[in-house]
């Protein structure tokens, strides 16, 4: 008699075979795969949300040199109005005078500073009768310097007796010279730039050769600022365009140090680096950090 089909040996075997396929069918669609390239914009659904706007990056201070940003991209002062009081030698005239420039210089450089995506506050200011040690050390002694600016604190330091006595005398265009140079020192300060210098002279040695030098590019390039913010100023408010050209020029006076001290820069280079700054308003031609080393000897 014929065996029944469903217990035919071929028909059961056909049978397992499919079933064993079937499973591991199952198996291989559900197992997860990689999946190989990337997304591409245009592969995005249409109903997929918009992407978040991307946070503004915070102004940082950017430490290099001759390649910073602030130099390598031209950017210019606007014309800026100042209201200085009338000028006097007594102490508090001076240090009344020394604050309105202050204020004058905050809303020439402030603008410039943010619009550039760099850091801005504003300085303090320390117009006492004597120069007091700070958070940078002991005060420069008056043969070295009549007034300084310490990073540390972001102050400018402005003694009334000194600046009188060995600095200005009754020469309002003195004074702004002296102020608006250590106002650049400040700007220097806040965009990075003094930090970078200052670790190349760490590095270097304060009085060694390479030292010396880095320190007059930065004293130069304060000139240079001081130059760009007095022909932004000049002939508006309460600053004459002849007051402007005289604090400009009076770089030229600078006191001539011994090489082996030469830390500011001959009086040739601090009155050519403070005419850079007036007559191009330009921070990219004030990049005593590209300068050949004639220029800032």
């Amino acid at each position: 008699m014929t065996q029944p089909a469903k217990n035919n040996p071929v028909v059961l075997g056909a049978v397992f075979v499919l079933v064993i396929a079937f499973v591991l069918g199952i198996g291989e669609l559900s197992r997860p795969r990689l999946v190989t390239g990337h997304a591409l914009a245009a592969s995005r659904p249409a109903t997929s949300p918009p992407a978040e706007p991307s946070t503004p990056v915070r102004p940082r201070a950017v430490h290099r040199l001759a390649d910073h940003p602030f130099l390598v991209t031209p950017a210019s002062l606007p014309p800026t109005t100042c209201a200085l009081p009338p000028f006097g030698v007594s102490d508090a005239q001076l240090a009344a005078y020394y604050a309105a420039g202050v204020d004058c210089l905050d809303a020439a450089w402030g603008p410039l500073l943010t619009a550039a995506n760099l850091p801005f506050e504003k300085p303090s200011l320390d117009a006492s009768p004597v120069l007091r040690d700070g958070p940078c050390g002991t005060a420069p002694g008056s043969d070295h310097a009549v007034a300084y600016y310490c990073g540390r604190n972001h102050t400018i330091y402005m003694p009334t007796t000194r600046l009188r006595d060995n600095g200005g005398g009754d020469t309002p265009a003195t004074h702004l010279a002296t102020l608006t140079h250590e106002y650049g020192h400040h700007v220097q300060s806040l965009t990075g730039l003094l930090r970078a210098a200052d670790l190349k002279i760490t590095d270097a040695g304060e009085k060694t050769p390479a030292g010396l030098e880095m320190s007059r590019r930065i004293e130069l390039q304060a000139n240079c600022f001081a130059g760009m913010f007095l022909t932004s100023a000049a002939g508006r408010g309460s600053l004459p365009a002849a007051l402007a050209r005289q604090a400009q020029e009076d770089f030229r006076y600078a006191i001539e140090e011994e090489p082996e001290n030469n830390a500011h820069g001959s009086a040739e280079n601090q009155a050519q680096w403070a005419a850079t700054g007036f007559k191009s308003n330009s921070t990219a031609a004030c990049n005593t950090f590209a300068a050949p080393a004639q220029q800032v000897a």
